[in-house]
């Protein structure tokens, strides 16, 4: 097995250890898929059953949040060899690399082979901002790696545990709140229903509990990480370094990798900030009773116009 996904990764732009995990992903999907399928009876008739290939990108998209969240802050916040002193803008973006990194083998692996083709395959994931954000990430994800350098040098691997694992926290509560969101009508209208099963009122009540915690949680860490630190680290450290560095680049590192990576994490930085004020605007919706007081005055206008 292990021979035949050397052999398979020669043939795609990902290393063993990506094509791996892109495989592992894929075969969990299915997995899934088939089990939450009414035909097996392996779980009761719920929303599950009725977005199978929606319900099985959910669970195996949480534990891959989880565990590129612990690898992202143990090597961002807690590696004490992360900040060597006096080192330059071109040891950060050229000096450093780990061919056998999980975060880049997930960001490549795992998104080429498994996201973005279920963002093809189901319906409810077929969403052309997520799927071009996702392609997006699998560029960088790529280029980092050095899949575009003559050599295979890294590039910006110092930067790889704060893109593709710190602001990964906010994602796994979002795996999660995601399921129940309205523009999912089966998982949303079992949610809001009132069933006669009092263990199916039960398990309702503590995905509701659960729900609203985590939609509080997601906000938060969604706005502190992405909405406004993953624009400071792009614009104060990450973008400068890559300037800097490029203004010599070593062999075989193609200039447009540089632009590439700088344009990407740029227009990323803008899209986390626009997502954050928007959720921002919704959090003080919600906290300041605004949509609740314009609804009022939407139905009582319509009573005056009768």
């Amino acid at each position: 097995m292990t021979d035949f996904l050397a052999q398979l990764s020669d043939y795609l732009p990902l290393s063993p250890l990506a094509t791996n995990i892109g495989i592992t992903c894929l075969l969990a999907q299915v997995a899934f898929t088939i089990l939450f399928n009414k035909r097996t009876k392996v779980f009761p008739n719920g929303p599950w059953t009725h977005l199978t290939a929606f319900s099985a990108h959910q669970v195996v998209a949480l534990p891959l949040m989880i565990i590129l969240t612990y690898i992202g802050w143990r090597d961002w916040f807690f590696d004490p060899n992360k900040d060597e002193e006096g080192a330059t803008a071109a040891d950060r973006i050229f000096g450093y690399s780990n061919s056998n990194d999980i975060p880049l083998a997930v960001g490549t692996g795992a998104i080429l082979l498994w996201d973005i083709p279920m963002g093809f395959i189901s319906p409810p994931l077929r969403d052309p901002i997520m799927w071009a954000h996702h392609v997006g990430m699998f560029f960088v994800a790529a280029t980092i790696s050095g899949t575009f350098c003559k050599s295979g040098n890294m590039i910006g691997y110092y930067y790889s545990p704060f893109y593709f694992g710190v602001i990964e926290m906010s994602s796994i509560f979002l795996s999660y709140v995601d399921v129940f969101h309205p523009k999912y009508k089966h998982y949303h209208k079992w949610l809001n229903a009132k069933h006669s099963n009092e263990k199916i009122m039960a398990l309702k009540k503590l995905f509701n509990n659960v729900n609203e915690m985590a939609r509080i949680i997601f906000a938060l860490s969604f706005l502190v990480l992405r909405g406004i630190y993953f624009p400071y680290v792009s614009f104060t450290q990450a973008v400068p370094d890559l300037i800097k560095a490029y203004e010599n680049p070593p062999d075989g590192v193609p200039m447009w990798t540089g632009y590439f990576l700088i344009g990407m994490i740029s227009s990323f930085a803008f899209l986390q900030a626009y997502w954050g004020l928007l959720i921002a605007q919704q959090a003080k919706k919600v906290l300041t009773g605004d949509s609740g007081d314009k609804d009022k005055k939407k139905s009582g206008s319509g009573k005056k116009k009768d």
